[in-house]
Parts: structure tokens; C-alpha cells; sequence
């Protein structure tokens, strides 16, 4: 049969069947879209940036086919912004210092976790040194402010002039937490003279040192050491880090002066564990610094616990944790825990309350030390949580245990020492402090010659 071309019709035909396929395929697509609700007509300016709470509100609406969720990226926490970066001084000379000043704020209103780096200093204020290179030039550092999560944001210091010359010398500022303790620091000022290409400097023999902590606290000593608590300030909002600016001016017996600065911005672990744990820190500190033991063989220190909380603190339940010495070569014993009562309930707001505590070495020859782990809530229902071992100190040297000392320099040291404090035996920390005030300048001791 010889083939024949369709009608008009068949074509029309044809054409609307394959529409209506299309349609119907449409038609089932559609229906496995997500069935949102119907909202307001779209706004004919389709260039309109959203607000931020469409934006949000757009970012947590249910849908109503699970099939169709997708997760939904955590909002990105803001950048600090930099209001200000300000210089103290426009000129000085290479190696002097120049306090450089930062203010900032974080855009969403939270300022508690912000901090700073300027140049290898840390602190919202640090008195940074710049030094000439040999062709005369010069870099002056980044300012780096951080806020939540450590998003930050970095400018250069503000332009000054670092002129050829150098200070005839220089004071350097030292500092570490003193041992056993959270807030107490040692500061201990170091001079440095410049050396001179035509001779020694001039001699400088300081006789004083005034101490400026924070530009508010002023003490004086005549070594070149001090110790000073850096507790935060409660009439400022707590934050993750305190700042701190310390001054120390030398000054010798003609009423020559150089001074020097030191930054510090230092972690506040009790904000820390709220910001993270929700958990409110019980502080510990100990009296004396370091455990004694007394001719019975009983070791005695007492304990001031504080918080930083604003609501009192209510303590419900103490357990005493008696770690064992091990035999040799075998392996650690547990530990034996007991519940205890410290004869203290309640720590209220901003005051210390003080707990005796004992550990008896002849009664328990086997107990190394004793750790004391405090439980409770806070009045508006947060845990509050804390710690302190009361620890058996080594046993006193003799003949016996101890090794004797055959440096002369060392042996001249210990003996000053011993007169000094009055006692039979001295340890490498109190060698350590007597060193850096300077005790044992005057000590002339010649080395055996080998």
C-alpha cells in the first residue's frame, strides 16, 4: 500500500496529545516539590537586598515534606569591628617604646570575648619597641583584634617616625604567676645599658623602683622585684581576658630615672567555663603557699573558696579523693574516695571562706596527697563546681637522701640564704627570689680552678 500524508486534523491531533503528555509529566514534578504555604506576592523590585530577619526567618522555616529538609549552615559569628587604633607618641627613637591603644566592638553587642595582639605583644594597650634596620628603614607591625570563636580583623599601626637614635638604656619588664596560687604574679625589672662604641655607659645603680599597676596601684621596693594580684576588676563586666598595664620606674641616688612597661592580657578560666560548660568555678587558694609539715608529721593549710558568681553559691556535696604511693613496678593504685563535710554550706557573693584541712603522714604513711572536689548550684540554679589537693611535702634532706653541694657559687648562696630566712634549709625558690632581689650581689666566691 502506498503511504499517504496525514490530514490536517491528524496534525492538530498530534500536536495537542503532546502537549497534554507535557503537562501531565509537569503536573507530577510539581507534585514532588516542596508544598510551602502561601505567602505574600513577591515584591516587584527583585533587586532588594532581604533583611537580616528575613534572611533568618527564611533560614528556620519548617517544611512541610521531610523529604525536601536540608541542614542549615550555623550563622557565621560577625567580625570585631576597630574603632580606633591610637599612637602615644608620633616620634622616637629605635628601641624606645610606644604605647599603642585599641578600641574595638563586636557588631552584635558582645564585647566579652574580645582581645588583641599588636606586633609579638598582646593587650588592648602595649608599648611596642620598633627597631632601624642598617639601611634605615623600619616596619611597624599589625594590630589583630579577635572576638567569638577567634573571627578577627587586622589593620596596620597608624604611620609614626622611628628616628635614628637609641635610649642610653632601657628597662625590661619580667613577669610569671607565682606558684600555688591563681592571681598573685612576680615582676622582676631588668636594666639594660646600650653598649657604647667609645666606652662604657655611664654607671646607673638604682636604689629604688616604683611600681604603677593598671595606672591606679603604686609600689615601691628597693629590689627590683614585686608581687602584686591581678585579680580581675569586679566593677568592670567579666570577660574571657583581663587587661593589665604595668610601670615600673628605676631611680638611683642622683634621682636619675628610666622607666618601662609591660602589657598583659591574661585568660579568666572562670569565664571560660561558664562561656563553654555553664558550669560556675569554686576558687581555691592556700595558706601557707607551700604545705609544711609540723614535728608530728601533720601537714596543715587552710583554704579561702570564693567565686565570681553573681548569686551565692551552695555547696552539696565534697569528696576526698586519697591518692596511694605505688609499690615499684607495679601499678597505680586507685585512688580512695570518701564523701566529707568541710563544715562550710554556703559561699556568698565577694567573700572568701576559710576551711582548715589536715593530712596526717604518720596516720596515713601511704597517702601522697588529698584532692577535695567541691560540687553545687548557684541560688539561680547553675552547677558550680571546684578543686584543691592538700599535698605532702618532700621529706626534709639529710645527710642520708640529699646529695651534697660542691659548687662553691651555689654553696656561698645557700648558706646567705639560711642566715638570711632563718631557716636550716632553703629551697631552689627561695634561692630564686633572694637572686632576684638581689641578695646575693656582694657575694665574692673564686672557683676552684680545675
Amino acid at each position: 500500500m502506498t503511504p499517504t500524508k496525514p490530514t490536517r486534523w491528524r496534525r492538530r491531533r498530534t500536536f495537542l496529545l503532546g502537549l497534554g503528555i507535557a503537562a501531565l509529566v509537569v503536573g507530577v514534578l510539581r507534585s514532588n516539590e516542596t508544598d510551602t504555604p502561601p505567602g505574600p506576592a513577591p515584591s516587584p523590585v527583585h533587586d532588594r537586598i532581604p533583611t537580616r530577619a528575613e534572611v533568618r526567618a527564611t533560614a528556620v522555616l519548617p517544611s512541610r515534606t521531610e523529604h525536601a529538609l536540608r541542614p542549615v549552615a550555623a550563622p557565621r559569628v560577625p567580625a570585631p569591628i576597630i574603632d580606633e587604633v591610637t599612637v602615644e607618641k608620633r616620634e622616637v627613637c629605635s628601641g624606645e617604646d610606644n604605647l599603642i591603644s585599641v578600641r574595638a566592638h563586636s557588631p552584635d553587642g558582645d564585647d566579652t570575648h574580645l582581645h588583641t595582639t599588636i606586633g609579638a605583644g598582646s593587650g588592648m594597650r602595649v608599648p611596642l619597641r620598633v627597631w632601624r634596620l642598617a639601611d634605615g628603614t623600619y616596619e611597624l607591625p599589625t594590630v589583630t583584634v579577635f572576638g567569638k570563636d577567634n573571627v578577627a580583623t587586622q589593620v596596620r599601626v597608624p604611620r609614626y617616625t622611628v628616628k635614628d637614635c637609641e635610649p642610653e638604656r632601657q628597662v625590661d619588664i619580667f613577669s610569671r604567676r607565682a606558684p600555688n596560687t591563681e592571681e598573685e604574679f612576680e615582676f622582676l625589672a631588668r636594666i639594660l645599658e646600650r653598649p657604647r662604641a667609645g666606652g662604657a655607659p655611664t654607671p646607673f645603680a638604682p636604689v629604688k623602683f616604683v611600681w604603677t599597676f593598671d595606672d591606679r596601684h603604686t609600689v615601691t621596693t628597693n629590689a627590683p622585684v614585686v608581687t602584686h594580684s591581678l585579680r580581675p576588676d569586679p566593677m568592670r563586666p567579666a570577660a574571657l581576658y583581663s587587661q593589665h598595664l604595668v610601670k615600673v620606674e628605676a631611680i638611683d641616688a642622683s634621682g636619675r630615672r628610666v622607666a618601662g612597661r609591660s602589657s598583659l592580657q591574661l585568660l579568666d578560666t572562670t569565664f571560660e567555663n561558664f562561656a563553654k560548660k555553664g558550669i560556675v568555678t569554686v576558687l581555691a587558694v592556700g595558706s601557707p603557699r607551700f604545705p609544711v609539715e609540723d614535728a608530728q608529721g601533720v601537714v596543715r593549710q587552710t583554704f579561702r573558696l570564693s567565686h565570681r558568681w553573681k548569686r551565692p553559691v551552695r555547696l552539696e556535696r565534697v569528696t576526698a579523693l586519697r591518692s596511694l604511693i605505688p609499690e615499684a613496678e607495679a601499678p597505680p593504685l586507685p585512688e580512695d574516695t570518701a564523701e566529707v563535710r568541710l563544715g562550710v554550706d554556703l559561699l556568698p557573693v565577694g567573700q572568701d571562706v576559710e576551711v582548715p584541712v589536715t593530712l596526717d603522714g604518720r596516720a596515713e604513711a601511704s597517702v601522697t596527697h588529698v584532692s577535695y572536689l567541691l560540687e553545687g548550684t548557684t541560688e539561680d540554679g547553675h552547677p558550680a563546681r571546684g578543686t584543691f589537693s592538700i599535698m605532702r611535702p618532700p621529706p626534709r634532706p639529710t645527710r642520708d637522701n640529699s646529695t651534697p653541694v660542691m659548687d662553691p657559687v651555689l654553696l656561698a648562696k645557700v648558706k646567705r640564704a639560711r642566715e638570711l630566712l632563718g631557716q636550716p634549709f632553703v629551697t631552689d625558690e627561695d634561692l630564686w627570689r633572694l637572686e632576684r632581689e638581689g641578695r646575693f650581689n656582694d657575694l665574692k666566691v673564686q672557683r676552684e680552678s680545675p
